[in-house]
């Protein structure tokens, strides 16, 4: 495959095959690497996948020089954004050419598809939630989500992705509102008040209506077991941090009152997953992040290749991946 990271000239000079990029922090290592070229075949089309690796402090003129790179090397086909996506946005907005509702709500961008010469923008996280979602609360008692507790730990992308999803039509025009029955409580927490205030703004934009939502900021795993003690079931519980992944831990103690008629949902998929471990220990209902992993990169890709996502084109892309996807004992994903 040759070396899997590029830097953003050789971006502007690849000439070899239609080239998609992977825009993270240390994106050499993933295991996207391994099972993207199964799904190019999946999806039919001829790319190759490289990395761009930008620090967390990227100044804005690197985000832009490197769409630019993007735009005018035919070569390149587009773009996934993981940890960048609003600052990229807040960087670039005027080097785009266009954007879906999506971007609009959100104020960020997971895809870029730079076909032609031009640049669209895409926040694709709640679409490829929308296909999870449904199969995910199948393992709830609740027997529609009016009826279900929602406690979402950590406010960024994800919670995004998951406040959209749970109270918008996400399928009807990208974000247009529809005859969604929301949860009965959905309450966000995050360590940083700022994110919740982001998150507030982004349910104000969408018409989220605020009788149902709580931000709750937090400052010790202590203040989530409080918040769970108190939370009706049924119930989802989202690890939504990044603790068990990018940093060591959970954001709940060992004694969190975890119950089972809780479906506990870690986004994570690898690293130490404490929190999963804690959910298996407790007798609730644990599912890793596996096909979220799954759904977030067909959600991106898809928008490069320009068709919809479909329930059995997702099925196609989690199958060709599967034999990759690492195991915690216990666990379940929705397949």
């Amino acid at each position: 495959m040759g070396r899997p990271v590029l830097t953003i000239d050789e971006v502007a000079a690849w000439s070899g095959p239609p080239l998609v990029l992977f825009v993270g922090i240390d994106t050499g290592g993933s295991l996207v690497h391994r099972v993207f070229g199964r799904w190019a075949r999946e999806l039919g089309q001829p790319w190759t996948l490289r990395g761009v690796d930008l620090p967390p402090d990227t100044p804005p003129a690197t985000y832009r020089r490197l769409v630019r790179a993007m735009r005018d090397n035919p070569a390149v086909r587009g773009g996934i954004v993981t940890a960048h996506k609003l600052r990229l946005h807040r960087a670039c907005a005027a080097e785009l050419d266009g954007a879906d509702r999506l971007v609009g709500l959100t104020h960020e961008v997971n895809t870029l598809a730079t076909a032609d010469g031009a640049v669209t923008a895409y926040a694709r996280d709640a679409v490829s939630l929308a296909h999870v979602l449904p199969r995910l609360l199948r393992h709830s008692s609740a027997r529609d989500r009016t009826g279900l507790h929602v406690l979402c730990l950590g406010a960024g992308g994800a919670a995004t992705a998951l406040l959209l999803t749970l109270h918008l039509d996400i399928d009807a025009v990208a974000g247009a509102r529809g005859p969604v029955d929301s949860p009965a409580r959905v309450t966000f927490t995050d360590t940083r008040p700022e994110a919740l205030d982001d998150l507030r703004r982004v349910a104000e934009r969408a018409g989220v209506a605020n009788a149902r939502l709580s931000y709750v900021p937090v400052g010790a795993p202590a203040d989530h077991d409080a918040l769970l003690a108190d939370l009706p079931t049924p119930a989802l519980v989202v690890n939504a941090t990044g603790l068990g992944k990018d940093a060591p831990g959970s954001p709940l103690t060992d004694t969190a009152p975890l119950t089972p008629d809780t479906v506990a949902w870690d986004l994570n998929y690898r690293g130490d997953l404490t929190f999963l471990r804690q959910a298996v220990e407790a007798g609730a209902h644990p599912v890793d992040g596996w096909d979220y992993f799954v759904a977030g990169w067909a959600g991106g890709l898809t928008a490069i290749a320009g068709i919809p996502l479909t329930d059995a084109l997702l099925a196609r892309l989690a199958d060709a991946a599967a034999a990759h996807r690492p195991h915690l004992a216990g666990s379940t994903t929705f397949r």
